[in-house]
């Protein structure tokens, strides 16, 4: 083909006919552009305005005012009977050992006043004493449901967290020691602030709105008796012990209730100064963390487990540590539905 047959026909040149058309072309594409721009943006909206209208999701309910409380759920019946077997099965094998149970309601049932009228929830306070009444009659319930009711004006919870503030495992702390008949230190507890910008888990699962735009901070503090005796733990899992029950470095990070402990932790050993031959085994959740630390002066041995995160037997346990007490803690909703508590039974 010779080089002339590939030019353009007669008016048809470079500068002609062919390139008229472009400029509409290019008004087309931007039409385009534009329609897949309102497309994008009615989409957007209608995933805002979907998400904001979503107020109970996950187990918990997100008010108007941006707090979010957890809600009340319905036990599991099997398993509540399985763990009542497993309690009552070591009280028969050491009839030397105190067992006590205490269960932090969920703040959807204490701090109803934030529901919006006419919500209907479960009733906790009757769950819990179904569960009372399943466990064995040698096991000391320790009621916290009547006690938090009894202070719902106070924050005993984040906002945005379904943990215990340090008020509230303050509360829930003392109960224990009251119930335990464990000797309190003297004087009284200083408050330190960890963190003042504190968002909470619960925030994670708040409306893209309120993430961009309305976050919340809260102040993550701990209550420390001025008399606390000295002590030290040691995280089995590692070997590495600590003079203390808290990781400086996570206060200001993002978990900041990863202070306690450095987080959770599958089994925590803490030797203390207290001299009385009483040692706790505390088999519990995340909610225990908070409350834990409050025990290192009633005790001169305080065992603390996580089942979530160790395989290790009860038995293995009582025999390795001889506790004298042990000492149940979890919130209301973990506790009713926690296959790993039955795995530490033995069930």
């Amino acid at each position: 083909m010779e080089y002339d047959e590939l030019r353009p026909a007669s008016g048809m040149e470079e500068t002609g006919a062919e390139f008229e058309d472009k400029p509409e072309r290019r008004g087309h594409g931007g039409l385009l552009c534009l329609l897949v721009s309102l497309l994008l943006i009615g989409a957007g909206a209608a995933l805002f305005y979907r998400d904001m209208g979503r107020d109970l999701r996950h187990g918990f309910y997100r008010c108007s005012s941006g707090r979010m409380l957890e809600i009340p759920a319905a036990p599991d019946a099997d398993q509540i009977q399985e763990t009542a077997y497993g309690i009552e099965k070591i009280a028969q094998d050491h009839p030397q050992i105190s067992q006590y149970m205490m269960l932090i309601p969920s703040a959807g049932y204490i701090q109803q006043r934030f529901l919006p009228e006419g919500m209907a929830i479960r009733d906790q306070a009757a769950d819990l004493a179904s569960v009372r009444d399943d466990m064995p009659a040698d096991l000391t319930w320790i009621d916290l449901a009547d006690l938090f009711s009894g202070h719902e004006g106070e924050k005993l919870y984040y906002a945005t967290d379904p943990h215990l503030t340090g008020w509230g495992s303050r509360y829930a702390a003392r109960a224990a020691m009251k119930a335990m008949e464990a000797d309190m230190p003297e004087g009284r507890d200083a408050c330190y602030l960890l963190s003042n910008t504190f968002e909470g888990k619960l925030a994670e699962d708040d409306t893209l709105l309120h993430r961009f735009w309305e976050p919340q901070a809260e102040r993550v503090e701990i209550y420390v008796p001025e008399n606390e005796a000295p002590y030290y733990r040691v995280d089995a899992a590692t070997g590495k012990w600590s003079a203390s029950l808290y990781d400086a470095s996570k206060a200001e990070g993002t978990e900041p209730l990863k202070t306690f402990f450095g987080g959770e932790r599958p089994l925590t050993e803490i030797y203390t100064a207290a001299v009385n031959g009483k040692t706790l085994l505390v088999v519990g959740d995340s909610m225990a963390d908070t409350i834990v630390p409050a025990f290192v002066s009633s005790f001169e041995k305080v065992i603390f487990v996580h089942p979530s995160l160790c395989g290790t037997k009860m038995e293995k346990l009582i025999k390795k540590y001889e506790p004298t007490e042990i000492l149940y803690v979890y919130g209301a909703n973990s506790f009713m539905t926690d296959r790993a508590l039955l795995h530490t039974l033995g069930r």
